[in-house]
């Protein structure tokens, strides 16, 4: 490492608090953000320990860096109040830019030899970039996870299992289905099974969309694993390519009681009694 390095690795320890409350406010009225005293004192704990890890990166290779950079907001405060990333990246990119231009003034840079200027720079562009990067990632991590929990939710909520009464539910089964919506609808399907002691369950295929054989396959396997529980299963609502589909994946539906319509097989099964 340079001798530049070494002493700016030092400067930044010795001013990490007046380097924040120096540039700190100038880089938010930059951006025109409003911002509270809550969000000033989080802006100041993660850029005093940012610059402690770029000053840390003064003696670190690019990997180490890397590896050793957690991000800014790591806590997840701006998230949860719904700021946007480029509002953070932009934070940290024009307060790069201030620190550079404060450095420009210092006597550390103006007795340095030009190339160990240039190379301090690129190590503080690098390890800016690289909390940018490592922010950036834990960003989409959290929307993925949003994300993939609306999309349980919603697929729990337009999954449902209807009871009937004590002995009886319909599972209406609308629209499109992945894997894991499937997941779902065998999950809640059997959990109302167990739970309700249920005699009779129908499946009800009247809103079904689109369907492959893989869908084809998990109904036959839904429907032995009921069985196998005690339930009496009926099938609804059943269209021509359905069944011309089951019949050609070999996977034969003939020990179940099917019916055109859910009304159709409620009164007849129901009259029974």
């Amino acid at each position: 490492m340079n001798q530049l390095n070494e002493k700016m690795a030092e400067y930044f320890q010795e001013n990490q608090e007046n380097l924040v409350n120096e540039l700190l406010p100038h880089t938010l009225d930059h951006l025109n953000l409003t911002y509270t005293d809550e969000d000033l004192k989080q802006h100041d704990q993660m850029l005093s320990a940012l610059l402690d890890r770029v000053a840390k990166s003064l003696h670190r290779t690019d990997k180490e860096t890397n590896e050793a950079e957690t991000g800014y907001d790591s806590e997840d405060y701006f998230y949860s109040q719904g700021v946007l990333l480029k509002n953070t990246v932009d934070v940290l990119s024009v307060f790069r830019l201030k620190l550079v231009n404060h450095l420009r003034d210092t006597e550390l840079i103006k007795e340095a030899r030009l190339d160990e200027g240039f190379e301090l720079v690129e190590q503080l562009i690098f390890a800016f970039d690289a909390a940018i990067r490592q922010t950036t990632k834990n960003y989409n991590a959290l929307k993925e996870r949003e994300k993939e929990n609306f999309e349980q939710h919603l697929n729990s909520m337009s999954t449902p299992v209807v009871l009937i009464d004590d002995a009886q539910a319909v599972v209406p089964l609308v629209g499109e289905f992945s894997t894991e919506r499937f997941e779902i609808v065998m999950k809640n399907t059997l959990e109302k099974v167990k739970k309700h002691n249920l005699r009779v369950i129908f499946i009800d295929f009247s809103g079904i969309a689109t369907f492959d054989s893989v869908f084809i396959n998990d109904i036959f396997h839904m429907t032995q694993t009921i069985q196998l529980l005690g339930t009496r299963t009926v099938l609804t609502g059943i269209q021509t390519d359905i069944a011309t589909a089951a019949v050609e994946a070999n996977m034969s539906f003939e020990k179940l009681e099917t019916f055109g319509e859910l009304r159709q097989a409620l009164d007849i099964i129901n009259k029974r009694k």
